[in-house]
This record gives C-alpha cells, sequence and structure tokens, in this order.
C-alpha cells in the first residue's frame, strides 16, 4: 500500500490549520487502481457522531478535566455492579438519522455485565441508557460550543437521557470562570432546566450526586447529596489520607511531649517535696 497523503478540505475552510477539529483516515482507490489511505479533516459536525479511529483534537484543560471527572466518578460507582462510568464510549441509540456521540462522560445504571469491554454502547442490545450525561465544553471556537450547548442538548432528549449536564470550563469564553448548566428530562419528553439550590448547586436526582462550582470560582465540585462529602478522585483520596495521617502523627507527638513534660513536672515538684522534707528533718534535729 502507498503512503497516506492528506486530504485538504474542501473550499478552503481553516486555511491555516485544516486539520483543527481532528482527523479521519480513509481508504481511497486512485484512478490508477492503487489504494490509499488519506487523512480528510474534521468537521464540527463529525464531532457529534464520531467514528472509531478519528483522531479528535482537544485543549489541555478539556482533557485535564474530563478525565478527573471520570476517575472521580468512576471510584464513586466501583462498588456498584449495576453502574457503569463510561469515558468517550460511542452510543449507539437505534434512532433513524439520529447523530450517535461520545460523551466525555456518561453514568449508565441497570447494567448487565460491568466489566465488559466495549468499543461502543448499543442502548437496545443492552437494554438500558445513561441516565447522565456529562459534557465538558471544547472552546476551540463558537462551533464546537455551539454542538454543546445546543445541537448535545437536542440529541440526548431525543435518545431520552434524563439527566444531561454541561461543564464550561475557565476560558476567554466564559471570561475565566468555571459555568454550570443542567438539564432533566420531563413527562413530555423534553428537557427543561435544573435550577441550582440556594447553595448554587445542581441536583442530579438520577445518581444522587451535587454538582457546583467552590468559592474560587473555577473548580468543580461534586458532592454525595445522601452523606454530603465531597467526592474525590484516587491520588486527592490518598493525600487527603496522608494529610490525615501526618496530622494525627503529629497531634500524637504533641501529646506524647505534653505527657512526657507532665511526668518531668511530676519528677521535679516530688524531687523539690523531698529535698524540702530532708532540710526540715535536718533542722528538727539540729
Amino acid at each position: 500500500m502507498a503512503d497516506p497523503v492528506r486530504k485538504q478540505p474542501a473550499g478552503g475552510v481553516l486555511e491555516d490549520d485544516p486539520f483543527f477539529y481532528g482527523s479521519r483516515w480513509i481508504s481511497v482507490r486512485l484512478p490508477d487502481g492503487r489504494l490509499v489511505d488519506q487523512e480528510t479533516p474534521l468537521t464540527p459536525d463529525d464531532l457529534l457522531d464520531p467514528q472509531l479511529g478519528d483522531q479528535v483534537t482537544q485543549s489541555d484543560k478539556h482533557f485535564e478535566l474530563v478525565n478527573w471527572l471520570f476517575r472521580l466518578l468512576k471510584r464513586h460507582f466501583d462498588s456498584r455492579e449495576d453502574i457503569k462510568v463510561t469515558g468517550d464510549l460511542k452510543m449507539i441509540w437505534g434512532i433513524p438519522k439520529l447523530r450517535e456521540p461520545s460523551p466525555d462522560v456518561a453514568i449508565i445504571p441497570k447494567i448487565r455485565d460491568k466489566r465488559k469491554e466495549r468499543e461502543s454502547f448499543n442502548v437496545q442490545q443492552e437494554g438500558t441508557r445513561p441516565c447522565l450525561i456529562i459534557e465538558v465544553v471544547s472552546s476551540k471556537d463558537a462551533e464546537t460550543r455551539r454542538n454543546d450547548y445546543e445541537k448535545k442538548v437536542e440529541i440526548y432528549e431525543r435518545a431520552g437521557i434524563p439527566e444531561y449536564l454541561i461543564c464550561d470550563p475557565p476560558t476567554r469564553f466564559t471570561k475565566d470562570l468555571l459555568l454550570l448548566t443542567g438539564y432533566y428530562l420531563g413527562r413530555d419528553g423534553k428537557y427543561r432546566r435544573i435550577e441550582p439550590d440556594e447553595r448554587g448547586f445542581l441536583h442530579s436526582e438520577t445518581t444522587d450526586l451535587l454538582f457546583g462550582i467552590a468559592e474560587d470560582r473555577r473548580t468543580l465540585l461534586v458532592i454525595d447529596a445522601i452523606t454530603g462529602e465531597r467526592l474525590l478522585a484516587d491520588e486527592e483520596a490518598t493525600q487527603e489520607a496522608e494529610e490525615w495521617a501526618r496530622a494525627a502523627e503529629k497531634r500524637a507527638r504533641a501529646a506524647e511531649e505534653r505527657a512526657q513534660s507532665e511526668i518531668e513536672t511530676r519528677e521535679a515538684m516530688a524531687a523539690e517535696l523531698a529535698r524540702v522534707r530532708a532540710e526540715l528533718d535536718r533542722l528538727k534535729g539540729s
């Protein structure tokens, strides 16, 4: 097979970087009969229906937040064999003409085989669908933002996803603030906005999780609505445990030092009392 070649986008879209959104390799037969692989640029619409092998570009902020969220939620639900947390797994709806994205994070209840390896998730074959989908906004340009804020709202609504959460990381588009937007599916099959509680948190009823923004207005918080405890990723939990252990060790050392000081004080007082008594006995005998 000949060396792969790149196919430029029609109309000269994004002249500076034709592969701005990513690329897809396809096999093409040339007029001379040779079969070659051509790398074709992705479009914003392609991102709504990715194919296996697509190379999608993403920013560090997007990747870091998606990765953190996935690990956080996976750890939280790890003991539940009936709940699976997926990251970037393509959904197969089985609904004609409905595009099939790969959500950044999806929480899927009533799963039959949690540990099974999957290249995609067919909701009809699996007999279940995500109860909550979370998309982290990719602020590459207005079109990619429109995908998360508009087009995926329509897709997930038609697909019958009970809850959809949009997490918009701090960028120039958000004035360097973290933004959260949530939707829940009404009885009429239409999305309605999830209203924040008095603290500004969005309650996911399907997972009993609260999603909110820290005081710095840049950090995402996820809280167990039942216990009130903040969810931590593995390394955060490890760090917190280590900090707690160091603090406990420090408290133990301080207590030991206080106890030792008290012992030394009592011994000094006993020695002083013995000296005084000895002096009194000497005076009496003289």
